[in-house]
């Protein structure tokens, strides 16, 4: 009798065993916060709730397979969204449009298909001491010019417009990451294929297609950083984007800094250049942080658009998962300035050229 139930448990058990080394893993943001944006002296302020000032609001499954021999198969889907109305992330065309890839993993590095970060997004991330979060985060660089947007108050927080500074994410892509070379060093490298209607005549065979190679290095307190992107544009031209830069810690102090150049070949936009400084304090068990960013655009004729912004904020942490967080930041443009103001998850363009984009926020960030 008790061999006849011995033999169902094992087979009920069989499939539990079978797929024991793989896991699929649900994980998320939830950020939203209070506060008030103002475009500049023609709009005027506009007090609403904010989605994803510190970090995007977002929702992702990441999942992995133990081969065998040190080898593992891995995927990752990952999907924004607006907390403060429950739509899709306004800078989304797709469900996944955030991260969607699927590889192997072993120690030559890491092996990836599909949608994923470009090595200057996610290396210039060191160089930001807010790591692309708060009013005044780097992203500003990675997407200066906003769209335009009317007087309404609906429309005065516009989804990014450009990767001019630096693109964030490419598709088709393959994409490769080292492992820890020589103590801290990691090379990370990205080839991806524009889509395209090759069989019209108006569209170049090698339009939107990307290359991509950054490196970084980490070693007791520094952190470096480099990166350069070549990027097909429609006349099958490159346009080129590189940064450098780094971090340094010290005691309950750290130091960020950068530069970044995009340089677009035979278009009708301009070359940007930007610099960033930032720094932070640890005060009890939160961090005070700070950071100025300065960018300009040279064009061919008239004055060179210029902007400064200045951003603060503080984070204090409820718990390992859950933080509260205060943020104000501000552009001031030249005359002929059209440089916005980024939260995490969106930017507050100037009402027209010359205007100052403020906006402060009190919020609460959520992982999971």
């Amino acid at each position: 009798m008790k061999k006849a139930l011995l033999l169902p448990a094992l087979v009920a058990a069989f499939p539990l065993a079978a797929t024991a080394q793989t896991n699929v893993t649900l994980y998320g943001i939830a950020d939203a916060a209070v506060g008030a944006a103002d475009r500049g002296s023609s709009v005027g302020n506009s007090m609403q709730v904010f989605s994803g000032v510190q970090s995007t609001s977002r929702f992702g499954l990441r999942g992995s397979e133990d081969l065998g021999g040190g080898l593992k198969a891995v995927m990752n889907l990952e999907a924004g969204y607006s907390i403060d109305d429950g739509t899709s992330d306004a800078s989304s065309s797709g469900l996944f449009q955030r991260r969607a890839v699927v590889g192997l993993e072993g120690g030559f590095g890491t092996v990836l298909l599909g949608r994923d970060y470009t090595p200057g997004y996610t290396l210039a991330q060191i160089s930001d001491v807010m790591s692309y979060g708060l009013f005044g985060n780097l992203l500003t660089v990675q997407s200066p010019w906003g769209t335009s947007a009317g007087s309404s108050g609906a429309a005065q927080i516009a989804a990014p417009a450009s990767n001019l500074g630096y693109a964030s994410r490419v598709s088709n892509g393959v994409h490769y990451t080292s492992p820890s070379i020589a103590g801290g060093l990691r090379i990370r490298a990205v080839y991806a294929s524009g889509e395209r209607d090759v069989s019209t005549a108006t569209v170049n065979k090698s339009a939107g297609n990307v290359m991509g190679l950054g490196a970084s290095y980490a070693s007791g307190p520094l952190s470096l950083q480099a990166y350069l992107h070549d990027i097909k544009n429609n006349a099958g031209n490159s346009d080129r984007q590189y940064g450098l830069g780094g971090a340094y810690r010290f005691g309950t102090f750290r130091v960020h800094a950068g530069y970044f150049v995009a340089d677009p070949d035979g278009g009708a936009v301009a070359k940007h250049t930007a610099y960033n400084v930032g720094v932070g304090v640890k005060l009890g068990a939160g961090e005070l942080l700070a950071q100025m960013i300065q960018q300009k655009a040279d064009v061919a004729a008239g004055t060179d658009p210029k902007g400064t912004t200045l951003g603060i904020g503080y984070t204090h942490p409820l718990s390992k998962r859950t933080n509260l967080y205060v943020s104000y930041g501000q552009t001031r443009n030249n005359a002929t300035g059209t440089f916005g103001l980024r939260g995490s998850a969106f930017i507050i363009t100037p009402a027209v050229a010359g205007d100052d984009p403020k906006a402060f926020a009190a919020g609460i960030r959520h992982t999971f």
